[in-house]
């Protein structure tokens, strides 16, 4: 399922002016959403930012910015920095941080309201060691774009997102930051979330919540969806999770679209919907030749484009 995120996010960078859709039957929909959004998302090209400092000595004041560090992601209104000290501080509307502590910065257009958002920097397991991402993984954060949507029942989804995927013989690395968070957590007798070498898709997938300072996918209740149609233009691909998602597949017009049908679930009107939508209006696409995967044991799945 990781690999089927990759594949239609390779596919889509390279065929446009079409809508691909992919329709999976599985046994039980558990996690698959979760995987396809990993997979998508860990393939997605990497922003490219200038460093820290060349950032911020051209920065306005009032502008919005994003700084990651190697604990927090911050989304704040930019004050000043400060050259004059030893290192240069960074000030922003409610903190102040020297530059030495900042890994990536980036100016954020189209946010206007609710500062400062703070949250845990999200670490990276073992997918993401897979992935390849620990060099880009700052920059992503920083610079995050949410062009990936999921709709399906979120209650559902967010129990798929709160797991931890790791691979046989992959060693524990933890940084020396979350050590420290660690042991000030035992000390105080609080919990602490942790997967250690695992790597969570929580973290990977990073759905938009109420006061998030980044984000990379938007998540919608499907029972809900008709309320927020169209959906937005920046979104490069939907995962519907379900027939009641998949319901709505005639309104969704972003590039990639992956259908998840729950054979557990007696409903046979989703996947008639998308045999019909096939046979009228789309263009056969070979799942294992054209998108290079292979359907697990379990699970059949066919693809096809349509005119956007």
């Amino acid at each position: 399922m990781l690999a089927l995120g990759a594949r239609v996010s390779r596919y889509a960078a390279t065929h446009s002016g079409q809508q691909l859709i992919v329709a999976l039957s599985v046994p039980r929909r558990d996690f698959a959403a979760a995987l396809i959004a990993s997979g998508w998302v860990m393939t997605r090209p990497a922003p490219t930012l200038a460093a820290p400092l060349d950032i911020l000595r051209t920065a306005k004041r009032g502008v919005v910015v994003r700084v990651v560090t190697e604990r927090e992601v911050i989304l704040d209104r930019f004050t000043r920095f400060n050259q004059t000290t030893d290192p240069p501080r960074l000030h922003l509307s409610d903190t102040l941080w020297e530059a030495t502590a900042i890994r990536a910065v980036a100016v954020i257009d189209g946010v206007e309201r609710d500062f400062p958002r703070r949250m845990a920097r999200p670490h990276l397991g073992a997918i993401g060691r897979i992935a390849r991402l620990g060099n880009t993984w700052d920059t992503r954060l920083a610079a995050a774009s949410v062009d990936l949507g999921i709709i399906g029942t979120c209650s559902w989804l967010r129990d798929d997102f709160d797991v931890f995927l790791s691979r046989e013989g992959d060693e524990c690395q933890l940084s020396k930051a979350l050590v420290e968070d660690l042991a000030r957590a035992t000390e105080r007798g609080t919990a602490y979330r942790v997967g250690f070498g695992h790597g969570s898709l929580l973290d990977v997938v990073l759905p938009e919540i109420p006061k998030a300072s980044t984000a990379f996918t938007k998540v919608y209740a499907s029972a809900r969806l008709a309320d927020q149609l169209p959906l937005p233009s920046v979104l490069r691909a939907v995962v519907l999770d379900g027939s009641g998602a998949i319901n709505h597949l005639a309104e969704i017009e972003t590039p990639v679209v992956v259908c998840i049908l729950d054979r557990s679930v007696a409903d046979e009107t989703a996947a008639e919907n998308i045999v019909q939508m096939r046979n009228t209006r789309g263009e056969p696409v070979s799942v294992r030749t054209d998108l290079g995967w292979r359907p697990p044991a379990g699970v059949e799945a066919l693809a096809f484009t349509v005119a956007l």
